[in-house]
């Protein structure tokens, strides 16, 4: 079921905006580059709204103390812990392949995003 959730221009000022698309809790994302995307509003650790985190760029690093910066990867971070989830996937950067946030299908369409719930 595709639902309009908000406008495109809504997402201008912060970039990130709480939704519920029926009756599931969604955030809307904007990318640097004006790509949309919607992610489930939880995380997975201890339940806070992500939508409550900042959006920031991917750092990671193969061992304790090195970090390597990869502006590519857009993430966002949750407000308690700081686990961080790459907007575009909803996978962690920390365990990708075992923790992750839901993702929906997005689409703009006249200025107004969608988002498609199953």
């Amino acid at each position: 079921m595709k639902i309009r959730v908000c406008s495109y221009a809504e997402l201008e000022a912060e970039g990130k905006r709480a939704v519920v698309a029926d009756r599931k809790a969604v955030v809307i994302v904007r990318a640097r580059d004006g790509r949309v995307y919607a992610l489930r509003d939880v995380c997975p650790h201890k339940g806070p709204c992500l939508s409550a985190g900042m959006i920031d760029r991917g750092c990671a690093g193969e061992r304790v103390g090195v970090y390597v910066y990869e502006p590519e990867v857009e993430v966002l971070r949750c407000p308690w812990h700081s686990w961080e989830f790459d907007i575009r996937t909803g996978r962690s950067l920390f365990a990708p392949e075992r923790v992750k946030v839901k993702t929906y299908p997005v689409t703009v369409e006249d200025g107004d995003i969608y988002v498609e719930v199953q």
